[in-house]
Formats: C-alpha cells, structure tokens, sequence
C-alpha cells in the first residue's frame, strides 16, 4: 500500500458513484442506455464510449436526494452487435469505474429478413365480430403485434396495432364492416427490451363472404331454443317475433321439441289453421348482396304460401295480401331470397304461412350469406 500511495500524492482514490442496474435497448441505428442512481454523490455527468472509445457521447446527469431512474439515447449508430463502455464523472472531474455492456443496433439489413404473419382464416363471429385467426410463430422471431386498416361500421377507417401472443392467436375485431377490405402489416420487436418496432409492407386479405348468420341471427339453427315451452311438445322462438296466428298450439307455435328442437309449423291434428302465421327476427345489416334461405328438413305441404320474407323493419313482415309491400320474398322450397342493400338498414327477416289443417313443415337452420 505504501508502494501504491505514491502514485496519488499519499492521498485515498475517490470513484464517483456508478450506475447501476445499466440496460442497453436495442433500437433501430440507435440504443437507449437506463440505469439507476441509488445515492447522490455529486455525478453531474454520464459518458458512453463505443467502437474502441473512437466514439462517445456526453449526457449531463441532474440527481435528487432519492433514487433517480435515468434514459439516454444514443442515434445513428451503425446496424450490428457493438461494445459499450459507461463511466460516471463527478463535479471535480473524477471518473468512476468503467462498466461494460453489449448492445444490439438493429437496421435495414434485420426489416429485409422480416416476413408476414400469415392470417389463416376469416370468420364471422356472434354479436357481429369479425375473427382472425393467425398463424402459430416461435418466440424468438420477434412477431410482436399486427397493425391492420378496415372500414369500420360507422363507414369510417379503423388504424389499430394489435398485441399479439406466439401460438393460437385469434384477433376479433368488435366494428368491422363486412364487404369491406382489411389491409394488415405483421410489427415485429427484436427483442423485448427493444425500444423501436418494424412493420413489413402491407397485404390486403381477401373478402369474406359466405355464410354470416351467426354475425346477425341468434337462435337460428338447431338445437333450436324456446322462450316459452308447454312441458310436451309446442313452444315460443327464443329471439324470435311471433305473432298469435302462429300460436295455434294453445299459445305456442313455430317451436317444436323434435329431434332436440326445431322450427315446427303445424296446423291440423287438433289445432286450428295458421293464417298469415310469422317469425321474423330484426337483423341489423350492411351495403351489400345478400341470400336468405333455411333447411327444410320435413313437410307435407305441396304450394305455397310458405314463404321466406325480408321487410323493412318499421312495417315488418307483411301478410299475404300485401306481399308486394316486402322488399323480397320467395317460397320456403326455393333455393332463398336474395336480395341487395344500398346502406345500413334494420330489417325483419322470417317466414310467412298459411296452412290449412294436416299441414307441417320442420326447419333445421336458417342461413344469410353475403353474396
């Protein structure tokens, strides 16, 4: 020891505080360097050295009395894995010990390995959501959100960025307008202390078309549900508008316990006839050409008037007489009603019957597909 205090004029080495707890974040041409100062003792600057100490920068440091959590950036770095010296520097001067870290710029050379998530399918979902389901990526690829544009159902554009989890991903979007284009871009994080993203270039995904009945219609398909239930076999449509004629069943009508439940319409057997008998339901729908058709599973009937019905919503389905006043309609046994809306509109779509006794007709589903 007496050896080395001649080196210092007999006097103690005093190092200033370091900084503790240093992480190096990976940005792109740039790092940011956090720390903590756990004790106040006089730092009044950070350097950071790179490349050999051919390059540094200079970060002024203003502490309080309690523990300081501190960010500094450094830009236009080049794109690689590069070696970073950090030193504090007191009020006199004085260095503290070096700390050394390494740190990764990420650039042009990491986005052209980048590629696109792939979204495995389009579906629409109950309560009018709208469902992609992605696929499955490793962790250490850096898949970290996806950024998609669509038009949403006030006919306004949605530009949201999606967190995103590695396997078994599925993103419902709550306002989706359908008939409408969904561009997407996959955002990659290198790493998770990253402090930048990158997006590859934007794909459009197909259309979706089809099938949309569960977007719009609830109860539509068996096992078929009843609001009301007489304990044997005649019950009331849940989520259905039925009106009296169709209760020809002491009240109940158009449900039937059959095969687990169905849409049961019958007249005859004891029961009276069905005379301008409805089920209508209001689906809300949106611009586009669409096709309303069921599944006639049984029936004795051999001619109308059975018929599947789209009205407007404020007048509903209409009776026979005034078919006309419908904006579409077209027989049970047919292939459906099709039909094309300008804009968004509130419609009653069902069915409208007239039978006369020992007439039956059983439905397993009702379907809208968007043509």
């Amino acid at each position: 020891m007496d050896e080395f205090t001649k080196f210092t004029d007999g006097q103690e080495i005093v190092y200033p505080a370091k900084l503790d707890s240093i992480k190096i974040r990976s940005g792109k041409y740039r790092v940011q360097v956090d720390g903590i100062f756990r004790v106040n003792a006089g730092v009044s600057e950070l350097r950071v050295y790179w490349n050999s100490r051919q390059d540094s920068m200079k970060f002024p440091v203003k502490l309080t009395d309690a523990i300081d959590t501190v960010h500094y950036v450094i830009e236009n770095l080049p794109e690689g894995p590069m070696n970073f010296e950090i030193r504090t520097v007191d009020s006199q001067g004085r260095f503290s010990v070096p700390t050394f870290l390494v740190g990764n710029v990420y650039g042009d050379r990491y986005r052209e390995g980048l590629f696109q998530r792939t979204i495995l399918d389009q579906n629409f979902m109950a309560d009018q959501q709208f469902q992609l389901a992605l696929q499955d990526v490793t962790p250490s690829v850096g898949f970290y959100a996806v950024r998609m544009t669509y038009k949403n159902q006030n006919n306004t554009t949605t530009d949201t960025v999606v967190r995103t989890k590695e396997l078994n991903e599925k993103i419902n979007l709550l306002d989706y307008l359908p008939n409408q284009e969904i561009a997407y871009q996959t955002v990659f994080r290198p790493d998770s202390n990253a402090i930048d993203t990158f997006m590859v270039q934007r794909n459009k995904l197909p259309i979706k078309k089809g099938d949309i009945s569960i977007w719009c219609l609830k109860n539509y398909k068996t096992p078929f549900t009843a609001t009301a239930f007489d304990g044997n076999r005649w019950g009331n449509l849940d989520h259905w508008i039925t009106n009296t004629s169709m209760k020809n069943h002491n009240g109940y009508g158009g449900f039937g316990s059959d095969d687990g439940g169905v849409v049961n319409i019958e007249a005859g057997w004891g029961a009276p006839a069905i005379v301008n008998g409805k089920i209508e339901q209001k689906v809300t729908l949106f611009p586009g050409k669409y096709r309303f058709f069921c599944n006639l599973s049984w029936t004795n009937y051999d001619q109308p008037p059975a018929k599947l019905v789209v009205s407007k919503a404020n007048s509903g389905i209409p009776d026979l007489e005034q078919i006309q006043q419908a904006m579409a309609h077209a027989d049970v046994k047919s292939d459906g009603v099709y039909f094309e809306i300008k804009e968004k509109v509130t419609l009653n779509m069902g069915m409208l019957v007239n039978f006369q006794p020992d007439h039956y007709m059983k439905i397993n589903a009702f379907q809208i597909n968007l043509q």
